[in-house]
């Protein structure tokens, strides 16, 4: 399940929307917006469910269920998504040219085709990756040696195939994307 929302509230007014038991877990004065926002989806989402809290390696999950979960933030928007029975990764990032000056750091040679197609190709391997990171969960993982995605050209909206490779662990999966005004989404599949 993936959800994505359009956040318009202050951030007290998101907090008002969590459950008293959500609340009393977090300090509304060390967090942003987008972090309570993305709560209130999950929440939303999954109201029956206790509290996110996060692992050792940041990763979110539900204290009451073992559902895999992923939060995602930009500009004005929150994204959440869960799964019952295998790992997620989402992420959704407001394009522009800001992305350039890191280029260099998740940009590998084998995906150089999708730079040549300029800033939505720039965020096209910039989110997938963000994706598949939070997918593997572990943290340690490096943009250029440990994920890669294959170029295929790219339309508005559709597939794509991300490989995250690290010692012995190798997996090829789907991701899903799609452009809207100035944001690009991404989740596995």
């Amino acid at each position: 399940m993936v959800a994505l929302w359009r956040i318009e509230e202050t951030k007290e007014e998101l907090f008002d929307l969590l459950p008293d038991t959500w609340k009393a877990k977090l300090d509304i004065n060390s967090m942003n917006r987008h972090n309570v926002a993305a709560r209130v989806l999950a929440h939303t989402i999954c109201p029956d469910f206790d509290s996110i809290e996060k692992d050792e390696y940041g990763k979110p999950y539900f204290i009451s269920k073992d559902y895999p979960i992923s939060i995602t933030h930009a500009g004005e928007y929150a994204g959440f998504m869960y799964t019952e029975d295998r790992e997620c990764g989402i992420d959704i990032e407001q394009i522009s040219s800001r992305i350039k000056r890191i280029q260099h750091k998740f940009i590998r040679e084998d995906e150089q085709k999708f730079a040549e197609s300029g800033l939505q190709g720039l965020y096209m391997v910039w989110c997938a990756k963000e994706a598949l990171y939070k997918y593997y969960g572990l943290k340690a993982l490096d943009f250029k040696a440990h994920l890669k995605l294959q170029f295929e050209p790219f339309e508005k909206e559709g597939n794509l195939k991300g490989i995250i490779s690290k010692n012995e662990y190798k997996i090829t999966m789907d991701l899903h994307y799609q452009f809207f005004d100035e944001y690009l989404l991404i989740h596995t599949q």
